[in-house]
């Protein structure tokens, strides 16, 4: 008889678990890779995904670990610990070239203690109303995280998105807004989270006339990456800058 896939969060800052039991198909795969991404919500600085009680019917399913490894490594830039008891299970991860891309721990404990040795990043995050007047002061904070941090090559690159990312939910979203900043080894994370679940979407270059229609272009185009991630309640709109290329603008 089939168990159903459960995935349950626990809040344990600044850790991001999830517990994760029955058993997983091909059919439900989707489910367990959305779960892991709702966890980047809180951008923590790993995610435990403890499997203890998990089945798995065909080791391609397990791809979705995979998926949600590479996400969370573009942003915002945290590993995903898979917690797993079973034997079998590691192997059938590893069988899958999945230990090149995410880590694996024998369990719960094993994977805080790995998680506790990485450094906490540097971050600024800061919420707005959704005004026009927010789009200068977020400009700002990023300014002077940058300026902080000695990474004026970012400064104007990450002006230009903060600016679009903004702007966008401001027009678009009309909530709250949270802008976080977090300079990673590699990149520099720009994260702005919104209550509205309208996703973020670049218009086609054919397409695109006029400064609205050329933001997420402006975007995608001095980021090394972007995207937009769902939550239960809206969503967040990321994009990552190279610490070591060049401002293309």
């Amino acid at each position: 008889m089939l168990r159903r896939l459960r995935c349950t969060p626990a809040h344990e800052p600044p850790l991001a678990i999830l517990h994760i039991d029955g058993q997983l198909t091909l059919r439900n795969a989707a489910q367990l890779r959305t779960a892991l991404l709702k966890c980047l919500a809180e951008q923590p600085i790993a995610i435990l995904a403890d499997v203890a009680g998990l089945t798995v019917e065909e080791d391609l399913s397990l791809t979705a670990f995979m998926a949600a490894s590479r996400h969370a490594a573009a942003w915002p830039g945290v590993p995903l610990l898979v917690c797993a008891p079973s034997r079998d299970l590691r192997a059938a991860l590893r069988r899958l070239g999945a230990d090149r891309q995410l880590t694996l721990c024998t369990d719960l404990d094993h994977g805080r203690t790995v998680a506790a040795r990485r450094e906490l990043p540097a971050q600024v995050r800061d919420r707005f109303p959704p005004a026009a007047a927010s789009v200068r002061a977020a400009r700002t904070l990023v300014s002077g995280a940058c300026q902080r941090w000695r990474l004026a090559v970012v400064v104007e690159p990450a002006r230009l998105v903060t600016t679009e990312l903004v702007t966008n939910a401001v027009r678009h979203a009309g909530t709250p807004i949270e802008l976080t900043v977090t300079r990673g080894r590699r990149y520099l994370h720009l994260a702005v989270r919104d209550y509205h679940q309208r996703r973020a979407r670049r218009i086609g270059s054919d397409g695109a006339t006029g400064p609205r229609g050329r933001g997420l272009l402006l975007v995608e185009a001095v980021s090394a990456s972007w995207g937009c991630t769902l939550l239960p309640d809206g969503k967040v709109t990321w994009a990552s800058l190279h610490l070591m290329a060049r401002s293309r603008i």
